[in-house]
């Protein structure tokens, strides 16, 4: 006990309030490890293993997690402390009604620590009831390494993966059904086709019988995934009427797509049948271009103007009508109507378009405005850029609210010092450029950082030199409401 409240444990569950949080039975415990994940992260304790463990109260999965801790960072004594079990705090909108619900965790069944348990980890490869490995070790987790299959234990997250599945293949001597689902959920493109890729170059490297290469490649199913979510890790222990260390708190917004048309992915990931939010789809890449225009890239194009006008926090944004009425000409005149060239429908563009709205809009999540700045220029690059060949193949103007957006980019990198660069790796090249006498000409036309010239987008420069100079004559907020409003592109 601490200050006089009961620590979230099996043992402990009597004693919380089960009208504060919803408790799961003890009849979870009995349920075998079906799925074995790499990393402890936030997000995959309040995506994924949410899913999970919401299909098992549902009578839908049946299967508890066996997690991994890859790294020697920080210890398991909390998830030993706890059973494993932890609160997830549900708080935010949805459609526009405020939601808020809170649960016990209990999918994960125990978490053993690669660095000091790993021949214990793979024992577990010999169950014939685990199906499924999910990873989130972050973008730079997915990479090859020195090192063999041998070590204890290997060191990257594909020779732990590869030394994981040799020892279920030579357990069960190749059995054919014996192969896994993987679905890793980093953040890169193609996230399992490149896992797949490294994990068989390794084979090679490491010179693994023919067989067995054959039935990593055959047995198993690589599905490149999506996962969308913002989960906080940190929640204030006095939020909490018991002691969770663990306790972690999300948006209601959720997505887990998936990349599959296989049969047995669908049988083996029964626990999508719980939620629509979960996608097992032949292609996720609608999924990756709604998210990446209509969220990230809006992101970006409103953290420049967020931050010159002193705005700290992305739930603030709203406050102001004239903001407000910017992200909405960006959302539903520009990015959306331009994503249907993608195949992408009105309805699915708009209805994501107003999830962004409740998700920028949630009291409950502090994201700051000067954190999305970081990489800066990349961002505009990824994120943005690629829009406007959209745009342009339905019309010959450059879209008003980008041009803003991007001429709000020019002014803070005006004033960003070493100090203050926002970790921007363009940094020194972008303001070279804003010392020339046509900076904009001079920086739209580098393709070293944009890839290509920006030069050839019709009327962009102009604009964009344009709304600068109407910014430095009249203040931001004046010439965002000429633009919108007097060019009438509301």
């Amino acid at each position: 006990m601490e200050n006089n409240k009961a620590t979230l444990s099996w043992k402990q569950l009597n004693a919380i309030d089960p009208t504060w949080v919803d408790i799961p039975e003890l009849s979870l415990l009995t349920l075998p490890e079906r799925v074995i994940q790499f990393g402890t992260g936030a997000l995959l304790r309040g995506l994924p293993d949410d899913y999970i463990h919401r299909a098992n109260l549902a009578g839908i999965f049946q299967g508890r997690i066996l997690v991994v801790k890859s790294t020697d960072q920080g210890s398991t004594t909390a998830f030993e402390q706890q059973n494993s079990l932890y609160t997830l705090l549900v708080q935010g909108y949805e459609d526009g009604q405020h939601i808020v619900s809170r649960q016990v965790n209990a999918a994960i069944s125990r978490v053993l620590s690669a660095q000091q348990q790993w021949h214990e980890i793979l024992k577990t490869a010999r169950s014939p009831e685990m199906e499924i490995l999910i990873s989130n070790t972050t973008e730079a987790g997915i990479v090859g390494s020195e090192g063999t299959i041998h070590d204890s234990p290997p060191i990257s997250l594909a020779a732990k993966i590869l030394a994981y599945l040799y020892a279920r293949y030579r357990h069960f001597d190749a059995d054919p059904t014996k192969g896994l689902v993987i679905i890793p959920t980093e953040l890169i493109t193609d996230n399992a086709a490149v896992l797949k890729d490294i994990i068989l170059n390794l084979c090679h490297q490491q010179q693994l019988e023919d067989t067995f290469i054959d039935w990593v490649d055959q047995a198993n199913y690589f599905c490149n995934s999506l996962v969308d979510r913002i989960v906080l890790n940190k929640v204030a222990p006095e939020t909490l009427p018991y002691v969770d260390s663990l306790a972690i708190m999300a948006e209601p917004y959720r997505l887990w797509a998936i990349e599959s048309d296989s049969s047995v992915v669908h049988n083996k990931l029964s626990f999508a049948a719980l939620d629509p939010s979960i996608k097992i789809v032949p292609n996720i890449t609608k999924y990756k271009e709604i998210k990446l225009r209509l969220l990230n890239a809006t992101h970006t194009l409103c953290c420049g103007l967020a931050i010159l006008s002193g705005i700290a926090d992305v739930k603030t944004f709203f406050t102001d009508a004239v903001l407000d009425c910017y992200i909405r000409q960006i959302l539903f005149k520009e990015i959306g109507p331009s994503l249907l060239q993608t195949g992408i429908l009105t309805t699915e563009a708009d209805q994501f378009a107003h999830t962004v709205i409740d998700r920028f809009k949630n009291p409950f999540l502090s994201h700051q405005w000067i954190s999305i700045a970081i990489q800066f220029s990349s961002k505009i690059k990824t994120r943005v850029l690629p829009i406007l060949p959209y745009w342009y193949g339905q019309h010959q103007a450059p879209p008003t609210g980008v041009a803003i957006g991007f001429a709000a980019y020019i002014l803070l990198m005006q004033q960003t010092t070493e100090e203050n660069d926002f970790h921007d790796d363009y940094r020194t090249a972008v303001q070279l450029h804003l010392q020339q006498p046509d900076p904009v000409q001079s920086l739209l036309a580098d393709q070293q950082i944009w890839g290509e010239s920006l030069l050839n987008y019709s009327g962009l420069a102009c604009m964009v030199s344009e709304i600068l100079q109407r910014i430095k004559q009249l203040g931001l907020r004046s010439t965002i409401v000429d633009y919108l409003f007097e060019q009438q592109t509301v």
